[in-house]
């Protein structure tokens, strides 16, 4: 007799952890170094006020991706979803819903994940990709949607395929929020104390931006 095959069976290639090894410093030199994180004409300081209305696109938030987040997105690619005034796809969003702090019996019963999906696709389009739609939808939903570049994407080994990038990203980060939140809640109190506050989305955001896997690559 022959012994088992294991041609046919699964494998799993693990990728290396993504490290931060001084997440303080990290946080507090991204917030008060970084252009788009500084002064009253910033991205953070646009997204923070809240003055963006909750469900609708606007010129303003298009300007802001553009003049502090390097966008360089076309009015004209986003014309016809400010035309549509509020978006049901935003609306059926709740404001409240928390990326990292929601539990997971909300969170399922607001079925997260397929209103994200619906709410990508409704945005993305010709000239708008996931990366131009998430700088624009963490506008509206600050504390939930975190920005889907492409950097953080392959960092986080998600390919760039649209709706379902942005999606993967947020259910990946709900996967290990009980490992990442006592030091982005302690992140959090610090940079309050410092006058600059900042929602957990976007301090995990600044984080993994200056991450590096540990066994492949070190940034320089």
């Amino acid at each position: 007799m022959t012994g088992p095959t294991t041609g046919d069976g699964p494998i799993r290639l693990r990728r290396a952890d993504v490290i931060v090894a001084t997440p303080w410093k990290t946080a507090l030199k991204f917030f008060t170094e970084n252009s788009s994180s500084l002064g009253s004409g910033s991205y953070d300081a646009y997204v923070m006020a809240g003055r963006s209305p909750a469900s609708s696109i606007t010129a303003a938030d298009v300007r802001a991706i553009n003049v502090t987040m390097g966008a360089r997105s076309p009015h004209a690619d986003w014309a016809k979803l400010m035309k549509r005034g509020d978006l049901p796809e935003l609306k059926a969003i709740n404001q409240n819903l928390d990326l990292l702090q929601t539990s997971d019996g909300r969170w399922s019963k607001e079925r997260v994940p397929a209103r994200l999906a619906a709410l990508f696709n409704a945005v993305i389009g010709k000239g708008i990709g996931i990366a131009r739609a998430t700088k624009v939808l963490h506008i509206k939903r600050p504390r939930l949607i975190p920005v889907c570049d492409s950097y953080v994407l392959r960092l986080m080994g998600i390919p760039d395929v649209g709706a379902e990038s942005g999606v993967a990203l947020v259910e990946q980060i709900r996967a290990i929020r009980n490992d990442l939140l006592p030091t982005l809640l302690e992140l959090q109190v610090r940079l309050r104390d410092r006058g600059c506050d900042r929602t957990l989305v976007r301090i995990l955001d600044s984080l993994l931006w200056s991450g590096y896997p540990d066994t492949w690559l070190k940034r320089r």
